[in-house]
């Protein structure tokens, strides 16, 4: 195969690819200081936004340290008939941090989930990012991330064999200039 024969393969499936989009999820949060009903509790809540596709049976974790969460409470929740919730509580004693699992009860497009937590907050200053995992259907975890603020652009991922059909434009383009 020529040099420019391979090059328009490349190319071609560049373009290709450029159409496919990488399987994604972003969680993002915005905080808000509730009002202290009982003395010497921070009360916070996370306002949040899950952007991304589900199948049946799988889902997303998001973590809370055991050294900055206590009493969480899932005050304003999905939609039952189409998510599944399940709170754990940090349990300082073990250092096991808190969990809110949500589990789709069938295959969602992409859309934006979103949902409220309610807690008290046990660090200092303002609570921030917090840890999550999603997994599939048979529970295995298959990415984990941090949660952003909505402020906060991020910039998609291209999927790995893009990145691998740019790189092979590149060494090509580089051997023909050698």
């Amino acid at each position: 195969m020529s040099k420019r024969a391979f090059l328009w393969c490349v190319l071609l499936f560049s373009g290709l690819l450029l159409g496919t989009q990488a399987r994604a999820v972003t969680v993002q949060y915005e905080a808000t200081d509730l009002p202290d009903l009982v003395a010497g509790q921070d009360r916070w809540s996370y306002h949040y936004e899950i952007s991304g596709s589900f199948g049946a049976f799988e889902g997303v974790n998001l973590l809370y340290a055991a050294d900055g969460y206590a009493d969480l409470d899932l005050t304003v929740a999905p939609d039952p008939a189409l998510w599944s919730s399940l709170i754990t509580p940090p349990d300082p004693a073990f250092t096991a941090d808190g969990l809110l699992g949500l589990t789709a009860l069938a295959a969602t497009s992409p859309h934006k989930l979103p949902f409220t937590l309610e807690f008290t907050w046990l660090g200092s200053g303002n609570p921030g990012v917090q840890g999550f995992e999603v997994f599939d259907d048979s529970f295995n975890i298959t990415a984990s991330g941090r949660t952003r603020p909505p402020t906060a652009a991020g910039v998609p991922e291209p999927g790995s064999l893009l990145l691998l059909a740019g790189a092979l434009a590149l060494l090509v383009q580089r051997r023909r200039r050698c």
